[in-house]
C-alpha cells in the first residue's frame, strides 16, 4: 500500500481574489501586504524524512550519513503542505476561522460591523478590513510568528 503525500499549499482561486480585491476597493478598505520570507523554512514535518549529507557539510571520517529533517526545506515536496499547515494553526490561533468557499481565505468578524478578511499565496499575504486595531494585532501576531 502506497503513502499518499500531499504536495501542495492551498492558493486562493482567480475568482477569490477578485472578489477580494473588489469588496476592499467598494467599501474602501486598506490592503495590507506581507511576504514571508523563507516560507518553507517554518513548516513542521508531520513524518520522519532523512536526505544525505551536504557535501561541504561531511565531517572528516562522518561520510555515508544521513540528516534527519525536524523542519521543511525548500525543494522538499512536503514542504508547501507542512507551511500551510503551520500558517493556517497559527492564524486560527487569532480567531480566524477558514472559509468554507476557499481554504486560503480566513476571516473574523469581531465586534457588531467589524471584520477582518485575509487570503494567502504560498508566501504572500493580503489583509484588508474595517477593524485597524485588529489588523495591526494580526500583523503584530504573524510578525512573532514568522
Amino acid at each position: 500500500m502506497a503513502l499518499i503525500i500531499d504536495t501542495f499549499s492551498p492558493v486562493a482561486k482567480i475568482t477569490i481574489v477578485r472578489l477580494f480585491l473588489a469588496m476592499a476597493a467598494m467599501r474602501h478598505w486598506p490592503l495590507h501586504q506581507l511576504d514571508i520570507k523563507n516560507v518553507f523554512l517554518h513548516g513542521d514535518l508531520e513524518e520522519e524524512i532523512y536526505m544525505k549529507q551536504p557535501t561541504e557539510f561531511v565531517a572528516q571520517g562522518e561520510y555515508g550519513l544521513v540528516c534527519k529533517l525536524h523542519r521543511s526545506l525548500h525543494g522538499l515536496k512536503q514542504s508547501p503542505r507542512a507551511w500551510f499547515n503551520k500558517f493556517s494553526h497559527i492564524v486560527q490561533l487569532f480567531g480566524l476561522k477558514r472559509s468554507e468557499a476557499d481554504h486560503s481565505v480566513f476571516y473574523c468578524h469581531t465586534s457588531p460591523g467589524k471584520c477582518v478578511y485575509l487570503m494567502v499565496y504560498v508566501d504572500d499575504i493580503v489583509i484588508t478590513g474595517n477593524d485597524a486595531i485588529n489588523i495591526s494585532q494580526l500583523k503584530e501576531h504573524l510578525f512573532s510568528h514568522f
